[in-house]
Formats: C-alpha cells, structure tokens, sequence
C-alpha cells in the first residue's frame, strides 16, 4: 500500500514543474536594495533538516532551502543571484535587523513579541512541537518532564512555551538544533523539545530514538523582512502568492521528505491554491488544555 501511495504521490510531483525563471515576476517592484545589489542575501537553516542544512556536497539542502530558491529566481530570474547566510533562532532577528541579510526563512514562528521587532510575510507553514527521547525512555509526553533535563535552541518559542507551561522540567537550551540532537545522545538530556519534522527526520535516522508527545505549540510560520521595509515586504508577499498558486511550498516539502503518510499530514498545513493561512491560528505560546 506504502508503494502504491509514494509512487502516486512522485507521479504528481513529477508531473508539475515551477514556471519558467523567464515567467517568474510580480506586479509589485523588486525593493530596490535588492535591484541596485544584484543578489538577494536570506538568512537560512543549516543545521535542521529536512528544513535546511548543508548537504554532503557542502551546499545549502532541504526544503526551506528549496523555496528560498525560488524567491530568488522571482527577484533575479535565476537563482544565481542568491546569497545565503546561516542562522540561528538566536541571531536571525539581529542580523535582519543590522542589515546582514535582506529576509529570514528559517522556520520563523509567528508571535506578537516577534512582529514588533520585524514584519511577517504571508503565512508559509505550520510546525508543531514533539519531543525526542531514547526508545527505552519512560517519557511519553510533557508531563513526565518533572524533574528530567530537556533541551531545546536558544531563542525559540519552545524555549519560551516550556518555561511557561512545563516549569518543573529542568531546561536548558542550545545554540542550535544540531547541538541539541548532539546533547540527547551524549546522554546529557533526557529529551530533545523541537519541531515535529525535525524529530520525525532524527528517529529515521537514529534508530535507537523515537518521537513522543501530543503535537502541541502550534505555530505559523513566515518569512521576516525588516521592520517597516514595505517595499521588501510587499514585493515578498506577491512572490509568496504566485508561490502558493502553483503549489510550490507543497512541493517543497514533499520531494525533501519522502515518506508519503508523513508528507500527506503537511498537506493541510502548508499553503497551495486551494489553502491560505491565518496567523490568528497560531497559538506558539499555548499551553495544552487539561484533558
């Protein structure tokens, strides 16, 4: 049945293609920091796939990473004149704001804090937070954090959701995604608190974990221009339109991971021509509701 899904899930993939980079323009003129540079700098993931890392090869992979590319070829009509820089959830925001890089995609969750020290595009997908724990692990969920060490970046709405919601858990934090998964089997945490795709990646990979807790942290993501940079943040969001009408966040994810019954849970959360999101939905800072 898994068979039959994923190669009718590659047939569609195969059979839809992004327009020509000649076709790839807005209405809505490029900023002109951008037109007068010639490139387009966007601070990316590098250490969380399947969202963005570097690839054997040395260069930039992953999904994010995938749609970053094609900003780029609306801005340049090629993706030559892309130009990435590594963040992490602790300088992202400082470097957008000191001019370092012109826009952040690196799963950017929405909150009000955030929005007053940046401007949001267009909603681009939806994370959930899951934890990562050893399989012979007795924690199954939040609750069983009292008293057990968690990690989680510093700087991320986990950090914030866990110092509100879970106190009794001992948190402590990490520069970025890949020191924390490094932490968790060094045995030096109990559990790894992140996006669920990124521990749905990690369990793959390292069998010896697994993904436990109710999803939960619900947050929308965007992608950040500057404060008050209207120009920037107009053009982005006619880009990310014409993006969400040729089903291109979708299609970014799907090709990145390739597991179909995981890929058909994205479906729903992750804009196409039939699907808009709200940022009013997102609740990064909930904690769960007592059952």
């Amino acid at each position: 049945m898994n068979r039959i899904i994923s190669a009718s899930i590659s047939a569609v993939i195969a059979s839809m293609s992004f327009a020509s980079a000649a076709a790839s323009k807005v209405d809505v003129p490029l900023p002109p920091e951008v037109k007068s540079a010639g490139f387009l700098t966007v601070g990316i993931n590098c250490t969380y796939p399947p969202a963005g890392y570097v690839g054997i090869d040395g260069k930039p992979a992953g999904y994010e990473y995938a749609m970053v590319k094609r900003i780029a070829e609306f801005a340049l009509g090629t993706g030559d004149g892309l130009k990435t820089q590594c963040v992490n959830d602790s300088n992202r925001i400082p470097f957008l704001q000191s001019g370092k890089i012109d826009m952040i995609l690196a799963s950017l969750a929405y909150t009000p804090a955030r929005a007053e020290q940046l401007d949001y595009s267009n909603p681009i997908w939806v994370s959930n937070l899951q934890l990562i724990v050893p399989k012979d692990s007795k924690v199954a969920d939040y609750g069983d954090l009292a008293g057990k060490t968690v990690v989680t970046p510093t700087g991320s709405t986990y950090q914030t959701w866990l110092q509100k919601c879970y106190p009794q858990a001992n948190l402590v934090t990490s520069q970025t995604a890949a020191e924390g998964s490094t932490m968790l089997t060094q045995g030096r945490a109990d559990a790894f608190a992140y996006i669920d795709v990124y521990g749905f990646n990690f369990a793959q990979m390292q069998k010896n974990y697994k993904v436990v807790g109710t999803l939960a942290a619900t947050a929308i993501q965007g992608v950040g221009v500057k404060k008050g940079n209207k120009p920037m943040l107009d053009w982005v969001n006619a880009v990310l339109e014409e993006m969400r009408a040729e089903d291109a966040f979708y299609r970014s994810f799907s090709q990145e991971v390739k597991d179909p019954i995981f890929a058909a849970k994205y479906r729903q959360v992750v804009p196409g021509p039939n699907l808009k999101l709200d940022y009013s939905k997102s609740g990064a800072l909930d904690c769960l509701k007592a059952s």
